[in-house]
């Protein structure tokens, strides 16, 4: 009983682990508005139509990569200039609003 008792706790202190956020912004890539939230552990949460994707940042030659291979969706940095690609399309300089 005692284990299964620490094994709750454990559980719950698990659960209770939060990241904090270090940058919200908007930004309009061409006829995309998206939400986006980077956290402090090398991830970032792109909101588009809605649904919240959740992109870890990947090694890249040109600049600052997040990506979530299995929704198709990624964020790039490039030169101080930001790009979305989702499913297959890349959209136009991504530009913040304000």
């Amino acid at each position: 009983m005692k284990y299964w008792i620490l094994g709750l706790s454990l559980m719950v202190m698990a659960c209770s682990h939060s990241v904090d956020v270090k940058d919200q912004a908007s930004y309009k890539c061409g006829d995309q508005i998206i939400r986006v939230t980077v956290l402090h552990d090398n991830s970032m949460i792109v909101r588009a139509n809605g649904i919240d994707h959740v992109l870890t940042k990947v090694a890249s030659p040109a600049g600052e990569k997040y990506e979530d291979a299995v929704s198709q969706v990624s964020f790039t940095k490039q030169d101080g200039e930001f790009y979305l690609g989702m499913q297959g399309r890349n959209y136009p300089l991504c530009l913040k609003i304000k």
